[in-house]
């Protein structure tokens, strides 16, 4: 055998007989155990990421589709973890982040909520209406509204593509 795979073989050993843990002896490595932590993937917080987006988007990617950035508040103990999807555009993180903004000023409980996205008055419950909503452009939508229901425990997003609106009534004048 050559020498790499000795030194792995030891290590692993001392890993497992001697119970070798490389952060247990730093000095103050269980305060940090101890925040608070909070995922955010594509500017919305992992508790209320939709299922059909779990589902149809975020269960299907690679290591290599996203980055993950990781920031530690030690004044109010609280660690936060970033992930961001390379195929996410500046509008749906935009929708997300206003979504977050909407949930910050209403102190909502988040663990008993989820989000309804409406794209162009349609609900959005397929594959395709899901890469849709992801290839969003922030010069191309508005977000008509955000809705609260706590009983219903539905955060509901109604977003516009200024791009494909359809004009409500076309009138056309006719000469007399």
């Amino acid at each position: 055998m050559n020498m790499k795979v000795h030194l792995y073989l030891i290590l692993i050993c001392l890993n497992v007989f001697c119970r070798l843990n490389a952060q247990t002896g730093v000095a103050g490595n269980e305060q940090y155990n101890s925040y608070e932590q909070c995922i955010y993937i594509d500017n919305l917080t992992q508790k209320l990421t939709s299922d059909i987006f779990l589902s149809n988007y975020y269960c299907k990617l690679k290591p290599s589709d996203f980055k993950t950035s990781q920031i530690i508040d030690t004044i109010h103990k609280r660690r936060e973890v970033h992930i961001s999807t390379y195929k996410a555009k500046d509008g749906y993180l935009f929708v997300n982040k206003s979504i977050m903004d909407k949930v910050a000023n209403t102190n909502c409980e988040l663990d008993k909520m989820g989000v309804a996205y409406v794209y162009n008055n349609k609900a959005v419950k397929t594959k395709k209406d899901v890469f849709r909503i992801l290839r969003l452009r922030i010069n191309n939508i508005q977000i008509a509204d955000i809705t609260q229901d706590e009983q219903l425990g539905i955060i509901t997003v109604h977003i516009i593509d200024k791009k494909h609106v359809i004009p409500e009534t076309l009138t056309l004048k006719r000469k007399k």
